[in-house]
């Protein structure tokens, strides 16, 4: 008997059975738990993964301004869906919400998900949640465009119909369906002077003068600044008004900014040429079209963004076939070293300066050169192919502008 428990007591061959036994458990638990986790893991990648392409989706539809937010938030919807088909069979994900912020220019997209424990409720949970959140910004950069051109008397015949052509393709290139009110373009013509139109009186400080028999089409002609405000763009206001010119000026007004383009292309149709060449004053007056300070000037639709709206652009293109040859007050210097004074704080300002000539002489070359303070903002035309594509090239950068932050 003893022998017989001894025996029993050194027999081990039932050990690993009765181990195995007491580990299987929480081997099967481990195992379990871990495919679980990359499963999860996997689900978590693949729903942020969808609603970051949702958001972009969102944001890039967004950018067009023909679209409704029912409209922005099913096609981010869409591209949510479209992201998850190749997810786990077993894995079932909510709706995404969809939220368009026109005010922030955002779209956020928020969605969940369930991923099935191996074992279930019965040693584990039953399921494993995803819950994420993704938000893309569109690219709503805002442009205010303002176009110097010059209708000189050397202008007259083949060379303004070749100005009009580049104007009016700058504006259709610029200004598209899908742009909404985000692109502005305006435009001043000069010549000797500048016809300032029914925004002049207020400029020269007569207000009351403004539009006397309401046809919108009164002509004041008016010319450079002098004191403390010449060469800036400071409000119009006691000291600091526009001069008066008396004389000859364009028959064609300017226009302020504006997103409607047959309004633009009216405007450049009226364009006739005649007269000398005051450059300083289509550059003054470029500027005075999206300076932040002119607001109360232009109409209410016509205000310039501030230098400091976020995701802006400010520019201005100047054009002139030849040199600048006329100015006003003597001791203000000549037409060239104004002009050239007003672009250096133009571009203190922040405003782009590009620049075209056009069959221009040598000496008109080096004033836009200068003025641009970058040459590859300068562009010089030959012929009325080339001044198109002058205008092209320019239109294609600003464009890549109102694309990026």
């Amino acid at each position: 008997m003893r022998t017989t428990c001894v025996d029993f007591a050194r027999n081990t061959r039932g050990n690993v059975a009765m181990i195995f036994a007491l580990i299987s458990v929480p081997l099967l638990l481990v195992g379990a738990f871990a495919i679980d986790s990359s499963r999860h893991l996997s689900s978590n990648q693949q729903l942020q993964a969808a609603i970051d392409a949702a958001s972009l989706a969102g944001a890039r539809a967004l950018e067009d301004a023909t679209k409704t937010d029912s409209e922005i938030e099913a096609i981010a919807q869409g591209a949510y869906k479209a992201n998850l088909l190749g997810r786990h069979g077993d894995v079932t994900c909510l709706d995404s919400t969809v939220t368009v912020n026109r005010a922030t220019g955002t779209v956020m997209v928020q969605a969940s998900c369930k991923t099935p424990t191996l074992l279930g409720a019965g040693l584990t949970r039953e399921d494993m949640d995803s819950v994420s959140q993704s938000t893309a910004r569109a690219n709503l950069t805002k442009l205010d465009l303002a176009l110097m051109l010059d209708v000189s008397g050397s202008m007259d015949g083949q060379k303004l119909t070749d100005l009009k052509a580049a104007a009016k393709q700058t504006a259709s290139t610029l200004i598209t369906p899908t742009s909404g009110d985000r692109v502005r373009i305006s435009f001043v013509s000069y010549a000797a002077a500048v016809n300032a139109g029914v925004y002049g009186n207020e400029a020269q400080g007569n207000p009351a003068n403004d539009d006397s028999d309401g046809d919108g089409l009164d002509k004041v002609c008016v010319s450079e600044r002098v004191g403390t405000a010449a060469w800036t763009d400071d409000e119009p206001q006691l000291g600091k008004y526009v001069g008066d010119e008396a004389g000859s000026c364009p028959d064609s007004s300017l226009l302020p900014l504006t997103y409607d383009l047959t309004a633009f292309d009216t405007a450049i149709d009226s364009l006739t040429a005649g007269g000398m060449t005051a450059g300083h004053l289509g550059v003054a007056w470029s500027w005075y079209l999206v300076a932040p300070d002119w607001d109360d000037v232009w109409p209410t639709a016509s205000a310039p963004l501030s230098y400091t709206e976020p995701h802006s652009v400010k520019a201005v293109v100047l054009m002139t076939d030849g040199q600048f040859n006329m100015s006003y007050d003597p001791g203000m210097g000549d037409s060239n070293t104004q002009a050239k004074k007003m672009c250096g704080k133009m571009r203190d300002a922040g405003v782009r300066i590009y620049a075209v000539a056009f069959q221009a002489p040598t000496s008109a070359k080096n004033t836009l050169k200068n003025c641009t303070g970058d040459d590859s903002r300068f562009f010089d035309a030959g012929n009325g192919t080339e001044l198109l594509a002058a205008y092209d090239a320019i239109a294609s950068q600003l464009s890549q502008l109102t694309l990026v932050n």
